[in-house]
């Protein structure tokens, strides 16, 4: 039996190193300092730990999931804090939204120094699988070129059931 693996990998492969982590945290603190800064805002205690906590998550987390493991660490943060932090994260590019699923919430992800990718998303478990292809790239690129349209940017998302999801719904083993 292969071994289970985390639902994605969100770090850079050089970031994965300790030595190169901190210096890529720094980086990635300095851009969001620079864009609160531009609106006149401060990189506070609760808005840095917002940040700590999707760069060392092992899967996509959605507001409530953030908020649990930030409550065991700050009692004092809120809701609202993560939601507005998000926001801000997304303004500057380093956060992006994934999938909006049935109960109207959505998951995000650290989108940082990290390559293009779409997303396959589980309608029954939330599973959120990551893939890259070229060729769908290719046909897109393709299409816009012959309709003449200036891309701004995309994003895939396929929403049906993971493997295990479709075996439990048929019975198959």
């Amino acid at each position: 039996m292969a071994a289970k693996q985390a639902e994605v990998t969100l770090f850079p492969r050089y970031a994965q190193k300790p030595e190169k982590y901190q210096q890529w945290l720094s980086s990635i603190q300095e851009r969001f300092q620079e864009h609160l800064g531009r609106r006149g805002l401060k990189l506070t205690h609760q808005r840095e730990e917002i940040l700590r906590c999707l760069m060392a998550a092992e899967k996509h987390l959605g507001v409530e999931e953030m908020y649990t493991i930030l409550k065991k660490q700050d009692p004092l943060i809120g809701r609202a804090t993560i939601f507005r932090t998000i926001k801000l994260l997304q303004e500057c590019g380093l956060v992006a939204e994934v999938g909006v699923f049935q109960n109207g919430g959505a998951k995000f992800e650290l989108k940082a120094d990290r390559p293009h990718h779409d997303h396959m998303i589980c309608v029954e478990c939330g599973r959120i699988i990551e893939f890259q292809s070229p060729m769908m790239e290719r046909f897109q690129d393709e299409a816009i070129k012959r309709h003449g349209f200036l891309a701004l940017w995309h994003r895939h998302e396929i929403f049906g059931r993971c493997a295990a999801c479709s075996k439990k719904r048929t019975g198959t083993p």
